[in-house]
Parts: C-alpha cells; sequence; structure tokens
C-alpha cells in the first residue's frame, strides 16, 4: 500500500518514534502526515530502547510488516511518546467499539 505522506516501512533512514499497545505497533516517522499501525510488535531489526512498554510474551517481528491502517497525525510532534500513546490508544478504542478484534 503507497500513501502520500506516509513513509514505507521497508525504508530505515529516517527518525521514528513507536509505541507498542492493544497488540499493534503505531510507527510514526518524522515528517509523515500519517502514523503506520502494523499489527504484533514490529521494531524492522533495528536497536530500541523501549521504556514503559511491556513486551514479555509476545512475537517480536524483526521484519517490516504490512501497514493495516493510517491515522492522520494531528500535529507535526512525532517525537511527542505522550501523543502517540493517546493516538493509540483513541484509535484501538474506536476499533472496539465497532467489534473489531485483533
Amino acid at each position: 500500500m503507497e500513501i502520500l505522506g506516509l513513509t514505507n516501512p521497508y525504508r530505515g533512514d529516517k527518525a521514528c518514534s513507536r509505541a507498542f499497545r492493544h497488540g499493534f505497533t503505531f510507527r510514526w516517522v518524522k515528517n509523515d502526515r500519517y502514523i503506520a499501525v502494523m499489527r504484533g510488535i514490529c521494531v524492522d531489526s533495528r536497536r530500541y530502547l523501549i521504556i514503559d512498554d511491556y513486551l514479555a510474551n509476545h512475537h517480536v517481528h524483526e521484519t517490516p510488516q504490512p501497514v493495516i491502517d493510517v491515522i492522520p497525525a494531528c500535529s507535526e510532534d512525532w517525537w511527542d511518546t505522550p501523543l502517540l500513546r493517546r493516538t493509540a490508544d483513541s484509535w484501538a478504542a474506536k476499533r472496539s467499539a465497532h467489534g473489531h478484534t485483533k
């Protein structure tokens, strides 16, 4: 899926933030207009310092995973972890309200 304003998950040369929540990875790349949503925990074979996210008993994908949804970025603050988490939680709540499961 090619979306203007969304960095391809196979391209790893841009700074980004990630949140691992609700069984999904939310990836927000610097200068992207959208936040990518991927199933599972996706680290794309890069080093990560993960703070305050519980990953035990979950399979970690080391290769890029398909983007299953995109969320319009509400600001340019791609580095704002609390904002990314709130956005992920809101997305998951709407998905749950519509009866979607993982």
